[in-house]
């Protein structure tokens, strides 16, 4: 297991102070610069990884913090603080906790701010889960997979998460989170666990594992890490912890799904189609970005652009979200009109150019009504700009806050589809107008881009209506 401290600065640490602080979490380690320096490891005296420590990163605005930490943790801090994550591994026998606890201490005192520190929740009792490896994210090492374990209220889409998936994935190794069934993890880390080769196995009260996603049985294999549990009947069902949604006042979540494609031009600016679903959906424009979180920079088209441009024939992944304390907002008193939403954006190029695929996520009260109107100028708008592929529109019940619980919320419906002008000639244009649902287009005549509105996301038959609008849409 590993054990996370943050410390949030005031002022940015010198090279002197954090010295200094090292040697306060322990004057016998020693030191080891990774990644250039961006990395500091404290290494006992048989070279076993006790502390791995993060260079400070200046957050773009300190509402992040109370994101993905604690509401109002951030009072008193400047506008922008700096960020210092601290990570403990766990090996027996060692408190390395109270090692990573000295270390930020010694950094507030001498730079002032605050130290943030999770309430254990999993229980040290799984033999196969108390290892520690040389990552300073991997508790565990199987021939199939790397396994991280996260003791934390809300799990981001971390650094240590990213770069072990960096390292290990080159190696064919897939990614299994554990977590208590207590904890959140974030937007970014959601889509993160969805893709293949990824498992989230939450610890129940009970004792048991489950799937985050189904609340399947998980049961420890020694060369794999966690698998189905071959032992339970098909009729048990999913964990009872799964289950205990029903006392969860949820909102409403609406999940936007895009692909536009652009040709190669030494102008193209990426990132505009992320802010025209802002606007259309959540009232506000993006606010910050980033490959991981804490999401550290501010919303700049032309800098994600820039990354896009260094990275290619790379695919470049990142996520961003709304502007930080709309989370907060979500449960209390939020600006008219403007609602909390996060999403990932993944541009990759393609035989003719660029594609960017974008998830996008906008977050309602219980009782708030999502503004389903919105969508016939969202596409509209989308038609006069070209390039847009497909485009699909799912209703869902989730937290407003857009935090995801491992417990049960019920199935996505659909809400509507746009189908590209590509994709309108490929089925034909005048079966695509004839289709099941109404069908409205958008654009030039002759190559319309084609937008049908299934529903509310409330029907009973809404998957029924979709299946078959997809049946009716494919090419002959």
């Amino acid at each position: 297991m590993s054990h996370d401290v943050v410390a949030l600065l005031a002022e940015s640490p010198g090279r002197r102070s954090l010295m200094d602080a090292l040697a306060a979490a322990g004057p016998d380690l020693r030191v080891r610069l990774i990644a250039e320096g961006t990395v500091v490891h404290l290494r006992d005296g048989s070279g076993r990884l006790v502390l791995a420590v993060q260079a400070a990163q200046r957050l773009a605005v300190s509402a992040e913090a109370d994101r993905l930490l604690t509401d109002g943790i951030s009072d008193g801090l400047p506008a922008q603080p700096l960020w210092v994550e601290v990570r403990a591994t766990e090996p027996p026998g060692t408190d390395t906790a109270a090692t990573a606890r000295r270390f930020a201490h010694a950094l507030v005192e001498r730079h002032g701010g605050v130290v943030w520190e999770p309430e254990s929740r999993l229980p040290r009792d799984d033999a196969h889960l108390l290892g520690a490896t040389d990552h300073p994210a991997v508790s565990v090492l199987t021939a199939r997979n790397a396994v991280l374990v996260q003791d934390r209220p809300l799990v981001p889409l971390s650094s240590w998460l990213v770069d072990a998936l960096a390292e290990h994935g080159r190696r064919g190794l897939g990614l299994q989170l554990v977590t208590p069934s207590t904890s959140l993890v974030t937007h970014a880390l959601r889509w993160f666990l969805s893709r293949p080769g990824a498992t989230w196995a939450v610890r129940a009260p009970d004792g048991r594992h489950y799937d985050g996603f189904n609340g399947l049985p998980l049961v420890w294999d020694p060369a794999t890490g966690f698998v189905p549990d071959p032992g339970v009947d098909a009729g048990e069902g999913p964990n009872e912890a799964f289950r205990a949604s029903a006392d969860e006042d949820l909102g409403t979540h609406l999940h936007v799904d895009l692909r536009v494609d652009h040709p190669v031009d030494e102008h193209l600016e990426l990132g505009g189609t992320v802010e025209l679903l802002a606007e259309h959906l959540a009232g506000a424009p993006p606010a910050v970005w980033g490959v991981c979180e804490p999401l550290s920079r501010a919303w700049d088209a032309a800098q994600v652009t820039a990354m896009a441009r260094h990275r290619s024939p790379r695919e470049t992944l990142l996520a961003f979200t709304g502007r930080p304390g709309s989370a907060r907002e979500a449960v209390g008193v939020r600006e008219e009109g403007v609602r909390p939403f996060a999403g990932s954006l993944r541009v990759s190029r393609t035989p003719s150019g660029v594609r960017e695929r974008i998830l996008f996520s906008v977050g309602h009260r219980s009782g708030e009504e999502p503004d389903l109107e919105a969508l016939t100028p969202l596409v509209r708008e989308l038609a006069s700009r070209d390039g847009l592929r497909s485009m699909t529109v799912h209703r869902a019940l989730g937290r407003a806050d857009l935090a995801y619980a491992p417990r049960w919320a019920g199935v996505s419906v659909p809400v509507g589809l746009a189908v590209g002008s590509e994709g309108v000639l490929e089925a034909g244009r005048r079966r695509a107008l004839a289709a099941p649902v109404a069908g409205t287009a958008f654009g030039s005549p002759m190559t319309p881009l084609v937008w049908y509105r299934i529903g509310d996301g409330v029907e009973a038959d809404g998957w029924d209506r979709f299946r078959e609008l997809m049946d009716h849409l494919r090419p002959r």
